[in-house]
């Protein structure tokens, strides 16, 4: 089963994720401060690094990057536009032919819970994290008020979802592996406000085509940085 989800993964593509790439690096940005509070420079493993923009963020500041990625179509733009080392392999496989921990810093960003096998990824990652390393793990929180209110329509219970971890179960998940939680906050996110009325009207019928329509007018392209609650980061 873990085979065919990654074979699924190589063969999808998301045409629109560019189209929000100024905001989509503003929130590389914040994560690269936090991860720069702990480790300013050295080696930097991006999972799951899809068309490589916190990657290209990491690297002007400094940071050596690779990048793991199995969506060919992501995997392409990375290495061909953005002329990033971005490598077809799972993070399991990859700590296999890595012989040496070295990373300063691993982004686990919105991956653990797509995948079949969430804690052998953990685990793999604490094997390639150099001594004083920093992981960083961005996950959607089921826990969060917003995910109890929401029920069944929070956007966190799709079926690409395999695993959703609590807040309190993540961190457990952490330190069982010896890894000390400097930060644990809310993810910001940067977005068009048509893009965060889009989200609203798909999952709110009644108020479904006012916000649209508010989409539409000049407000809808003014980047609105925003956090709901209901996904940390974890470092």
């Amino acid at each position: 089963p873990q085979r065919e989800l990654a074979d699924l993964y190589r063969g999808m593509s998301d045409e629109a994720y560019l189209s929000e790439e100024q905001g989509r690096r503003a929130t590389a940005r914040r994560l690269l401060d936090l991860v720069g509070k702990q480790v300013p420079a050295g080696t930097l493993l991006d999972v799951g690094c899809g068309h490589g923009l916190l990657l290209d963020e990491a690297r002007r500041r400094g940071y050596t990057v690779t990048g793991l990625e199995l969506s060919e179509s992501a995997r392409a733009y990375a290495r061909e536009v953005l002329g990033l080392d971005v490598r077809d392999e799972t993070i399991e496989r990859f700590a296999e032919t890595t012989p040496e921990a070295g990373f300063n810093a691993i982004v686990l960003a919105d991956v653990i819970e797509h995948l079949e096998d969430p804690l052998g990824a953990l685990d793999a990652c604490e094997r390639l994290l150099a001594p004083g390393g920093a992981l960083c793990v961005i996950t959607p929180d089921p826990s969060s008020a917003v995910a109890r209110i929401a029920g069944e329509r929070w956007w966190g219970y799709i079926p690409a979802h395999t695993y959703l971890f609590p807040c309190r179960t993540l961190r457990e998940l952490l330190e069982s592996r010896g890894l000390v939680i400097s930060d644990d906050v809310p993810l910001v996110r940067s977005f068009e406000l048509r893009y965060w009325l889009n989200g609203l009207a798909e999952r709110g019928k009644r108020i479904g085509s006012l916000a649209r329509a508010a989409g539409r007018t000049p407000l809808g392209g003014r980047t609105l940085s925003l956090s709901l609650g209901d996904e940390r980061v974890m470092l």
